[in-house]
């Protein structure tokens, strides 16, 4: 079935860690020939990141989230192979739950030392994977529809939420990897824009004064690319489930959709941005049992911020929505992956584990989850 006419073509990049077969730690060595495999296999689809343990899967475009889940259990079955074939298993989730850095951190590759040590400390705590999403915008101003999506972003955040792990610990919040991002420069909301030429002052600004070395680094939650004509989400955690993936995927890419055929944004931008901030920390903390507040001094929770969003994107939807918002639906009855994680977790515990072998059992968990169809 053809996409509907306002549904613009999307991309996905989504990040994942190198595991180390017998211990089912960060690789603090990778081998040499790892890389240079998959990308003699797949080619440009596959980058290193910052550490050596990391890599991004880089999809090509996309018209309909049938052949955007075809291509990620594919990709990601070739790869596992690869690194099965290298002693390494693959792990897509936003934290590892129970790796130490400050033990032995894994090591930086060199393109991206300078970048770290830019950074200073913020730099070393990240070690965080996630899921970014790029959705075509042609012939409107980028900046304007950026603004009306803004909004939604604590619903897409608690979607995804895959990090309630650090330093082998609960650390109480649903997305721990959103509070390390906000040690970084340019990683949280944008600032106020009110469209794309003051955004590219912006950045000229930043790039005239040295302060930032690459028009690439805004690193926002929600940003215009500078090298392709989209609006690239980059909130989510990265998600075990490709269901999960392409469930945000969708959702993202009705939301950009329907901004484009909403009126301006009117009323005070500020007290927006101070309810967006709230909310995404109500997100981060609380997951899908967060409440989030809206105009007019009440709050709503997450399943009836989902309600909303399926009744604003009624005007734009196609044969793949009522699938997205069914899964939408699914994952906040049955928890998204940290509500998953602390069930196997305290499972564990109840069952006898001590806190070691519990943690094990998460990654487990994770991995048999990375292994699952689309459809699962």
């Amino acid at each position: 079935m053809p996409a509907h006419p306002a549904l613009a073509r999307f991309g996905i990049e989504e990040e994942a860690f190198l595991l180390r077969r017998a211990t089912l730690d960060l690789a603090r060595e990778v081998p040499p020939g790892f890389l240079p495999s998959c990308q003699g296999i797949l080619g440009e689809e596959v980058t290193g990141e910052i550490f050596d343990c990391q890599i991004e899967l880089v999809s090509p475009i996309f018209h309909q989230l049938a052949a955007a889940g075809r291509y990620l259990a594919d990709r990601r079955r070739r790869l596992a192979a690869i690194a099965r074939a290298h002693e390494l298993e693959l792990l897509c989730v936003a934290a590892h739950p129970f790796s130490r850095l400050y033990r032995q951190a894994p090591a930086v590759r060199p393109r991206y030392q300078p970048l770290i040590a830019r950074q200073a400390g913020a730099a070393g705590q990240s070690l965080l994977c996630g899921l970014h999403v790029h959705v075509e915008v042609k012939g409107c101003d980028r900046v304007r529809v950026m603004n009306r999506v803004l909004p939604w972003l604590p619903l897409l955040a608690v979607l995804s939420s895959s990090s309630p792990f650090w330093g082998a610990r609960p650390t109480g919040l649903a997305s721990y990897r959103r509070a390390l991002c906000g040690e970084w420069p340019r990683m949280g909301v944008p600032p106020w824009f009110a469209d794309e030429p003051a955004w590219r002052r912006y950045l000229g600004l930043l790039l005239a004064q040295r302060m930032m070395d690459d028009p690439a680094h805004t690193w926002w939650a929600l940003r215009p690319s500078v090298r392709y004509p989209t609006l690239e989400l980059r909130i989510p955690d990265a998600c075990p489930l490709i269901g999960d993936a392409l469930c945000i995927a969708g959702l993202f890419r009705l939301l950009v959709a329907q901004a484009r055929r909403q009126p301006e944004v009117g009323g005070d931008v500020h007290w927006q941005r101070a309810l967006l901030q709230e909310n995404l920390w109500q997100a981060r903390r609380h997951g899908r049992a967060a409440s989030f507040l809206v105009e007019g001094e009440r709050s709503l929770s997450v399943r009836d911020c989902l309600r909303r969003a399926e009744e604003a994107c009624q005007p734009v939807a196609d044969g793949e929505s009522q699938w997205v918002f069914a899964r939408a639906h699914g994952i906040l009855d049955q928890g998204a992956s940290s509500d998953r994680q602390l069930a196997v977790y305290r499972g564990a515990l109840d069952a006898g584990a001590d806190n070691a072998s519990a943690l094990r059992r998460v990654v487990e968990h994770l991995l048999e989850e990375y292994r699952r169809p689309p459809d699962a």
